[in-house]
């Protein structure tokens, strides 16, 4: 009954944001038009780092799950990666657990760990995207400033936020460290609760090997530059000259927008980003109608990184045996399950 209930909410948000993205747009024949009129190379460069962005994210999950089994084959791991992205299409969005009690199953590992090394990716994606975006502000921010006073105004609070995040995430891998090396603490804890809680924390326990902590946080860097890239890769199939600093902003932008839950992130990844593409970089934009042109950039840059994975995800999850709703099913009574063993 929850799902249905987030389902709901989540397609009554989804069209309020489609009402207020259809009356942005004078124009959706000439957005069509530009849709389909994106260079062919320049988006088969973005699908092409799209596919890295996926390889990336596997071997960092390789990395995270070495403590619990050193061999994981890559091949089930990016099969799992690419099974999260479709779970994630519906809120509640369980592709995290859902993939993670799947390949907890198939490699004969605690699912509770598995599922903490995919919360845990979360954090070191989190911390990525600040610590870009906050080097954006510093170094390119004055370059592209918002064409309204308003929009002048709101950027200013962005950037102050945003550079507190980067404090207060940096502060917290700087505790988190110590804390994963300490075993002193685990005494404290009830026997039952800590048998779940050490399953829970090998998830991390990658973590404690400064060597490692290193490669993994360099490799969560290398993912959202490679996202970056594929960002820029599918804007330059319709703006030419368009900057590839600028890309930092629209990556934060477009991260906001997939985040507010709806069916796969549509509609807030369109809307956020032709906003950031007409306060920012309006003269870069040809001489058609902005908002126009802006819809037609972002829905053709939201289909070709979006729907290719969705597409491939869907199919492996066929072979794995699975329907969205039964993983999700399924991953809701993993979650009840641990929170069980918890109280």
């Amino acid at each position: 009954m929850k799902r249905i209930w987030y389902l709901v909410a989540s397609l009554c948000l989804t069209a309020v944001i489609g009402w207020f993205l259809y009356r942005s747009v004078p124009d959706w024949r000439q957005a069509g038009l530009v849709m389909i009129s994106g260079n062919p190379l320049w988006l088969l460069a973005g699908l092409g780092f799209s596919a890295l962005h996926m390889l990336l994210r596997s071997l960092r999950w390789r990395l995270l799950l070495i403590p619990a089994k050193s061999r994981i084959p890559l091949k089930n791991l990016l099969s799992m990666t690419l099974i999260k992205y479709v779970i994630n299409i519906i809120p509640p969005r369980m592709g995290e657990i859902a993939a993670s009690i799947l390949l907890a199953r198939k490699e004969k590992i605690p699912a509770s760990t598995v599922i903490a090394s995919s919360m845990f990716e979360r954090m070191l994606d989190l911390m990525a995207v600040t610590i870009i975006f906050s080097l954006y502000l510093v170094f390119f921010a004055d370059r592209y400033v918002p064409s309204s006073e308003t929009g002048r105004e709101i950027f200013d609070m962005i950037r102050s936020s945003a550079l507190v995040g980067l404090g207060v995430v940096l502060i917290a891998l700087i505790v988190l460290m110590p804390v994963l090396r300490s075993h002193r603490w685990h005494k404290r804890i009830p026997g039952m609760i800590r048998k779940h809680l050490l399953f829970f924390l090998d998830g991390f326990r990658a973590m404690q090997n400064r060597a490692a902590a290193v490669n993994i946080i360099a490799m969560s860097l290398l993912i959202w530059l490679t996202i970056s890239t594929q960002l820029w890769c599918l804007v330059r199939a319709y703006i030419a000259a368009f900057p590839i600093a600028g890309t930092f902003l629209i990556l934060a932008v477009t991260v906001v927008g997939v985040s507010i839950p709806t069916p796969g992130g549509v509609g807030g990844y369109q809307y956020l980003m032709s906003i950031a593409l007409i306060q920012f970089f309006r003269p870069f934009l040809s001489g058609f109608e902005p908002e126009s042109q802006t819809a037609g950039i972002s829905n053709g840059s939201y289909i070709v990184s979006m729907v290719p994975v969705i597409l491939i995800g869907l199919i492996l999850l066929h072979r794995e045996g699975f329907t969205i709703g039964r993983a999700a099913r399924l991953s809701s009574a993993q979650k009840e399950t641990t929170n069980e063993s918890f109280e």
